[in-house]
C-alpha cells in the first residue's frame, strides 16, 4: 500500500533552531529538510511534500502569517496530501493552532508541534515530537479533530491546549479539559472527540482588523483601557478577573468605549473555565457587564478570544454572533 502523503510546513521556532558556535545563542536556522532529517524514520510513515516559510521564532509571529499558513495547509490538502504537520516555536503555537481552527474546516489532520529544548541541546525532545505529530497526522483516527497540538506524546485540541511553563518539556496542558489523545507505542489514541465547531471561514485578509486585550489586576487604573479605547481598534478584549468581572474604577472608561461603538469582550484571566452569565449582579461583575453591552466569551482564553474576533470582523460578522462559547 502506498504511504499517506504528508505536507510538512517548517516555520522556525525552537525545533529549528541551532547554535551557531558551541554554547552561544540559538536562532531558528534548519530548513524543512535539516529537521526531517533528524528522524529517519518518518521514510517509513509518510510520503512528505515539504515547505519553508520564514524561519521566525514565534513571538513575531502575526495573524497574517497564520492566514498565509492557513492557506499553505489548504493548498497541500488541495492536491491530495492526506495530512498536515507544522512545525512552530512554542510561545504562540496554541494561537496558530486556534486561527487554523477558525479558518479551515475540521477535516484531514492538521498537527502543530514543536519543541522546547533546541536541537543544539543534549536531550532536544523536537525529533521525538516530529515523530508523534507524523503519527497522528498518519492516522485515520485523528481525521475530523480540527488542529491539534502534539508535544510531550500528547495530543490536545487547538480550542484548550494552552503553554503553562516556560521551560519544561511538559508545558502543554488543556486546562479544564484534558487532552484529547496520546501517542502510545506509535499510535494515536484518541480518548474523546470535541462536539463543537470553531469554524467561521477564511478571510482574504486579516489586516484590516486589530483587537486589543488587556488584562486587569487588583487595584488597576484605567490608562490602559481608556489607551486601548483611544485608539479606535475594531474590538477590545478584557480578561476580566474571576468569572469575568471589571474593576468599579473601571466602569466609566468601559461605558465610553462602548458608547464609541467598539465592541467589548470580557474573557477571564483564569486558565480554564467559563465567564459567568447570571450570577454576580453588583458593579463590574458578570450581569452589570452585560447591561452595560460588552459581551461575555464563555469558555476561551483572551488571546484565543482576540483571534476569534480577528477572523470573524474580517468576514464581517457581528461580535455578538461569536460568543459566548460553551
Amino acid at each position: 500500500m502506498a504511504l499517506p502523503r504528508i505536507h510538512y510546513i517548517a516555520f522556525g521556532g525552537t525545533i529549528a533552531s541551532t547554535a551557531t558556535v558551541p554554547g552561544g545563542p540559538v536562532t531558528p536556522n534548519l530548513s524543512a529538510a535539516g529537521i526531517i532529517a533528524a528522524v529517519p524514520q518518518l521514510d517509513r510513515l509518510a510520503q512528505i511534500e515539504a515547505s519553508d516559510f520564514p524561519p521566525l521564532p514565534s513571538f513575531s509571529v502575526t495573524p497574517s502569517d497564520m492566514l498565509a499558513v492557513a492557506r499553505e495547509a489548504a493548498a497541500g490538502l488541495a492536491r491530495g496530501c492526506d495530512g498536515v504537520v507544522i512545525t512552530h516555536g512554542t510561545d504562540t503555537i496554541e494561537e496558530t493552532a486556534y486561527a487554523l481552527a477558525l479558518l479551515l474546516p475540521r477535516g484531514a489532520p492538521i498537527v502543530l508541534t514543536g519543541a522546547m529544548r533546541n536541537a543544539s541541546q543534549t536531550g532536544s525532545e523536537g525529533p521525538a515530537n516530529l515523530l508523534a505529530a507524523f503519527q497522528v497526522a498518519t492516522s485515520p483516527h485523528a481525521a475530523g479533530l480540527g488542529p491539534l497540538l502534539v508535544l510531550n506524546d500528547e495530543i490536545h485540541a487547538a480550542r484548550f491546549g494552552t503553554k503553562l511553563h516556560t521551560s519544561k518539556a511538559s508545558t502543554f496542558e488543556s486546562p479544564g479539559a484534558g487532552p484529547l489523545g496520546e501517542v502510545v507505542e506509535g499510535q494515536a489514541d484518541i480518548w474523546w472527540r470535541p462536539a463543537w465547531e470553531d469554524e467561521l471561514g477564511l478571510p482574504a485578509s486579516v489586516d484590516a482588523c486589530r483587537v486589543e486585550l488587556v488584562l486587569l489586576a487588583a487595584g488597576l487604573s484605567d490608562v490602559t483601557l481608556r489607551a486601548a479605547g483611544a485608539t479606535r481598534p475594531s474590538a477590545i478584549v478584557i480578561e476580566g478577573t474571576g468569572g469575568g468581572h471589571v474593576l468599579p474604577p473601571l466602569l466609566p472608561a468601559l461605558d465610553e468605549i462602548l458608547a464609541a461603538g467598539i465592541p467589548v469582550v470580557i474573557a477571564s484571566r483564569g486558565i480554564s473555565g467559563a465567564t459567568l452569565q447570571r450570577t454576580y449582579a453588583f458593579p463590574g461583575a458578570e450581569l452589570d457587564l452585560i447591561e452595560r453591552g460588552s459581551i461575555p466569551v464563555g469558555r476561551l482564553s483572551g488571546h484565543k478570544a482576540r483571534l476569534r474576533l480577528i477572523v470573524g470582523c474580517s468576514l464581517g460578522l457581528d461580535p455578538r454572533s461569536l460568543f459566548p462559547l460553551r
